[in-house]
């Protein structure tokens, strides 16, 4: 009867130990949970220095924690008793709270797919940009390619603008190669446009 006694008092004291440890990582989890010091909580729990509160939070003293600390810490730290207790890992409290988190998470999940929206939709834009971009530089190099052919050919025939059309042709050579070069100027200025609109839209880099 005697080592019957002895056992369950032993067992009493080991559960006491382990609730006690575990009361005192739920404490310290929920005072990280509102980004406060140890001396900042200690101060809104009643205790005049975090000394206390630090041998709480260690489980240094393994006999008890005062329930009005737990009843307090529950109430500064906006979790529910049943978190610091362990029954529970969901800290929150109340349906308000639990509400709150839902909502939150909906936004974040809305909040992703629009981004994710965003970037292919800037995706498919950077390709566009970019098969522009190479079209533009196709034309421009044809263009370059057009006039020096041109103009050796003006060299191999002085008379050449005297022919019937001579004029014409070197006309419409001219306004080709000035047209390249006005679509490149513009596709750089676009690009140095985005590079510069980019930081103050806080959107992911797709470099244009």
């Amino acid at each position: 009867m005697a080592t019957e006694k002895k056992t369950m008092s032993l067992t009493t004291r080991q559960e006491q130990a382990a609730a006690v440890k575990t009361i005192g990582a739920r404490m310290r989890a929920a005072r990280e949970l509102c980004n406060l010091s140890q001396s900042a909580a200690a101060r809104r729990l009643g205790y005049a220095n975090p000394s206390k509160l630090s041998k709480v939070e260690l489980a240094t003293d393994t006999n008890s924690v005062p329930l009005w600390l737990i009843v307090r810490a529950a109430r500064v730290y906006e979790v529910s008793v049943d978190f610091l207790f362990g029954a529970t890992d969901d800290w929150e409290v109340g349906a308000r709270m639990t509400q709150e988190r839902e909502v939150s998470a909906w936004m974040f999940d809305t909040f992703d797919k629009l981004r994710q929206r965003d970037m292919e939709t800037l995706k498919r834009l950077h390709d566009r940009v970019q098969t522009l971009t190479d079209a533009v530089a196709v034309m421009l190099a044809a263009s370059e390619d057009a006039s020096v052919a041109l103009a050796r050919f003006a060299e191999l025939n002085p008379a050449f603008e005297e022919m019937r059309a001579g004029s014409r042709l070197v006309s419409a050579v001219e306004r080709a190669s000035d047209s390249a070069k006005a679509a490149k100027t513009k596709m750089e200025r676009f690009r140095m446009e985005c590079a510069v609109a980019a930081p103050q839209t806080h959107q992911l880099s797709l470099a244009l």
